[in-house]
């Protein structure tokens, strides 16, 4: 309890940060919108590239991992959309809820898994993090393409956004380069590796300031839906599928622990960039990341 505790405090943290100084005005309103877009054109895709390109996936039950992440996130996605007629949200809105419901903070899960699990459990969350970043990458933005708008759903966007997305590019390059076996130059990895550390500090501290205007324009119904979808939901999904596919021992433990991670700070910057409910979507992140102080040890101690 202590551990998880102590490696979700300082991205808590992080968040009252940026709420903190959007709220008293440091370093000023003109700071956080190009702060977004850098961490979005940028600093995101630095650290995905970074990432995937240098995970380590050898001696790993690659095949069934990557089928038990990719049938989780089918099933959360087919769930969230049966369920759109009940939540009675608009098309922003209703991202953000799918956002917060499919997407994982890979920080948390790293730290967790280091912490109870050591090295093995480490290396069998960099291929959780391979597989599920780029899947759960385009699940998000084709949903933002198609709904973001609140008018008729715009297919017809799809393409073009997916196509042209700096996310998505990245998570093409590092796979690539992975799955290739070309080697990055030293000083890439270590300037990408500078880099990318910015990504996480940056994109927390602008869901705090997303917050400073969230307050009355949230609803709370919504914000619970996401909540529960993410952290009851995903891993109970997640844990069936595991499994279904045939996984064991600290792969299977590792893979529903994942799963019942807090969304990514990304998605802010995803749900502003693209036309998502992005108040909703700090105040999911937040709660999210409080509430997984709690669920995360007894998912945990369920899993012995």
């Amino acid at each position: 309890m202590f551990a998880i505790a102590e490696t979700i405090a300082p991205i808590f943290l992080m968040i009252v940060i940026g709420f903190a100084f959007r709220r008293f005005g440091f370093p000023g309103d003109g700071f956080w919108l190009p702060a977004e877009r850098l961490a979005y054109y940028v600093l995101l895709p630095a650290l995905i590239v970074r990432n995937l390109a240098t995970a380590d996936l050898a001696g790993i039950q690659v095949g069934r991992m990557a089928l038990m992440i990719v049938c989780t996130a089918a099933a959360m996605t087919a769930l969230v959309l049966l369920l759109r007629p009940l939540f009675r949200q608009n098309g922003p809105a209703y991202t953000s809820v799918l956002q917060g419901a499919i997407r994982l903070n890979s920080y948390v899960g790293f730290g967790v898994a280091e912490a109870f699990y050591g090295q093995p459990g480490v290396v069998l969350s960099a291929l959780f993090v391979a597989v599920m970043m780029p899947t759960v990458n385009v699940v998000s933005i084709v949903v933002l393409a198609a709904y973001a708008r609140t008018g008729p759903v715009s297919w017809r966007r799809v393409p073009l956004e997916v196509a042209r997305n700096p996310i998505i590019l990245a998570c093409a390059l590092g796979g690539l380069l992975n799955a290739t076996g070309l080697p990055l130059p030293g000083w890439s990895v270590a300037m990408l590796g500078i880099v990318g550390k910015a990504a996480l500090p940056i994109a927390l501290m602008c869901v705090g300031a997303g917050l400073v205007h969230a307050a009355g324009t949230v609803r709370v119904a919504s914000l619970g839906h996401a909540c529960v979808l993410k952290l009851v939901a995903m891993p109970a999904i997640g844990y069936f599928i595991a499994g279904w596919v045939g996984l064991g021992g600290l792969t299977f433990t590792v893979a529903v622990m994942f799963a019942a991670m807090p969304a990514s700070p990304a998605s802010y910057i995803l749900a502003r960039q693209l036309g998502g409910d992005a108040p909703l979507m700090a105040a999911i992140l937040t709660a999210q990341t409080a509430l997984a102080a709690v669920t995360l040890p007894l998912i945990l101690l369920w899993l012995g």
